[in-house]
């Protein structure tokens, strides 16, 4: 599992500070809400604590995710019964945070890499 330091610091650095592109944040909840995702009612620190969620889940899945020649930290897990995911740059800036209908085919995608749990990237030495 060695060999993928930058993920694990992007992945600390996005539990440390959520961090998005400007003017993003407001614009992703309201399409979570939108999307029913999220309650009506849900705020931002709502949709932050299940991204920290899925960030602290040491069963998730970890995957890089290729976009025009970009890296993109990608984590896959289970919340409240749905399978959220949540992508970001190797930076440390959220890209989006969304519910995962069909997982296996959404990953399944060209771009998409698995590189394993959490549990087991968060334990690289």
């Amino acid at each position: 599992m060695s060999g993928y330091p930058k993920i694990l610091e992007a992945i600390k650095a996005v539990r440390a500070q959520m961090r998005w592109k400007p003017n993003s944040a407001v614009r992703h909840l309201r399409k979570r809400k939108r999307r029913g995702h999220l309650p009506s009612t849900a705020t931002l620190e709502d949709y932050e604590r299940i991204i920290l969620t899925v960030l602290q889940d040491k069963s998730a899945q970890v995957y890089r995710y290729w976009y025009n020649r970009v890296p993109y930290v990608t984590v896959v897990a289970t919340v409240h019964t749905q399978q959220w995911l949540v992508m970001f740059t190797y930076d440390g800036v959220l890209e989006s945070a969304f519910v995962v209908e069909n997982p296996e085919r959404y990953l399944s995608k060209p771009g998409f890499e698995w590189i394993g749990s959490l549990g087991e990237v968060d334990n690289e030495p």
